[in-house]
């Protein structure tokens, strides 16, 4: 033993250590240490323990893992007691988490998993964690509507994906440029870069009705709801719009435009795209007119979870045009993951990943284009059938190969690296 570390060299070694009455171990973890170049050890160690990084004694270079003699702990903060229980489920029938209890391991927790609208709860900040469902925010390019455009328009091969789009500060709006807009495009839509849900988003055949609606009573009072949101501090953040060329040709279901909503996860200099998406659908058939009418253009209006439909069972086209599809929805995110290169946590937090929202539309040609990304997405519910199967990959993808199970899990998760 050196300085509280077991240092061993093979199974036998290790097998011996754990078998060790525990009263004999000070702390409620046995840190092991194999050398560096021992890969038959890591091997073995990293789905039995938690590595816990590289270590230096005495000129030599170590891996060091704890074993841990104690079940794994967790915090969840869902929106529902029902949530905080199905989640509690997924992670204990593994055989080896409880739940973080505040006397007993006092501000120290292994895996926090905070809702959407707690995640940044400084009330929360004490504890600390080995890994945590939230990375730092601040400067992530890729969520910025605008930012991401440019930045993907620098790279050529990202072009095919992207729609015109054009900056407006409401506070220094040139009119000149956007009437060049709309003479060079049709339709064009008009959307806050800070905005959630849809909400202030609108869609004009005219630089004439453009004009008139951003200087009408109308325009200024449809601001509330994302004012009421927006800290005084960052109300500057709402003069940030963008025009974007509207997509006149979209692919249908049943009739009906429609935007897929999916999900990526970052961990590190690494980034994910899941598997399956939701698709959401405006209310009536497509038409290229009438354009202020949102039951036909605006798709963020209906979302009962009897009418979803998903990506990319539901598509209603044959296998080879759905992995045509697919694989641009790779490439596209491959060439997004280079624009934020690493995501960092917060300083409670020694471990953390984040997973962020991103809607794109297809064409009717089958062309792939992405809208938007949002780094701070309402996933669905656990309740929800397609909110369990998010939660239970981010557990497949994140948790089991920092925390090894004690009961083997079968499925792998349905997360595909594109970066």
């Amino acid at each position: 033993m050196s300085r509280g570390y077991y240092i061993i060299k093979n199974q036998q070694e290790y097998e011996e250590l754990i078998k060790t009455p525990r009263k004999e171990f000070k702390y409620d973890k046995i840190r092991i240490l194999v050398a560096k170049r021992n890969k038959k050890m890591r091997e073995l160690l990293e789905n039995r323990c938690y590595f816990n990084g590289d270590k230096k004694i005495e000129g030599k270079e170590y891996l060091e893992f704890h074993y841990f003699l104690r079940k794994y702990t967790y915090y969840f903060g869902f929106k529902s007691k029902e949530e905080n229980e199905m989640a509690g489920k997924i992670l204990e029938k593994r055989g080896n988490w409880r739940p973080y209890n505040p006397k007993k391991d006092k501000d120290k927790v292994d895996f926090m998993y905070i809702y959407a609208d707690f995640k940044y709860d400084k009330r929360l900040f004490s504890l600390k964690c080995l890994l945590k469902n939230v990375t730092i925010k601040r400067g992530i390019k890729s969520t910025d509507k605008n930012i991401l455009f440019e930045e993907l328009e620098k790279i050529p091969s990202a072009k095919e994906y992207l729609v015109g789009n054009y900056y407006v500060n409401l506070k220094n709006m040139n009119m000149n440029m956007i009437r060049k807009m709309f003479e060079k495009y049709d339709v064009l839509i008009f959307k806050p870069i800070h905005g959630w849900s849809g909400i202030g988003v609108e869609v004009f055949e005219s630089f004439q009705k453009f004009y008139d609606y951003v200087n009408s009573d109308f325009f200024k009072k449809s601001l509330d709801p994302i004012k009421k949101k927006i800290p005084n501090k960052d109300l500057n953040k709402f003069n940030d719009w963008v025009l974007q060329e509207y997509i006149n040709n979209p692919m249908l279901i049943d009739g009906k435009k429609f935007h897929i909503r999916g999900y990526s996860l970052v961990h590190q200099e690494k980034k994910y795209i899941l598997r399956r998406a939701e698709i959401f659908s405006a209310g009536k058939n497509y038409k290229k007119e009438d354009y202020q009418n949102k039951n036909i253009h605006d798709t963020h209006l209906y979302r009962h979870p009897d009418l979803l439909k998903f990506y990319p069972e539901d598509l209603g086209v044959n296998q080879k045009i759905k992995y045509e599809i697919q694989q641009q929805m790779e490439n596209l995110f491959h060439l997004i993951g280079g624009i934020d290169k690493v995501f960092n946590c917060y300083s409670e937090s020694k471990d953390c990943y984040q997973v962020f929202g991103f809607d794109v539309m297809i064409t009717n040609d089958y062309q792939v284009k992405i809208i938007e990304i949002n780094e701070n997405p309402r996933l669905p519910s656990l309740e929800d059938k397609f909110g369990k199967y998010i939660f239970e990959n981010e557990i497949r993808l994140m948790v089991d190969p920092i925390f090894p199970p004690k009961n083997k899990v079968e499925e792998e998760s349905d997360f595909i690296q594109v970066y």
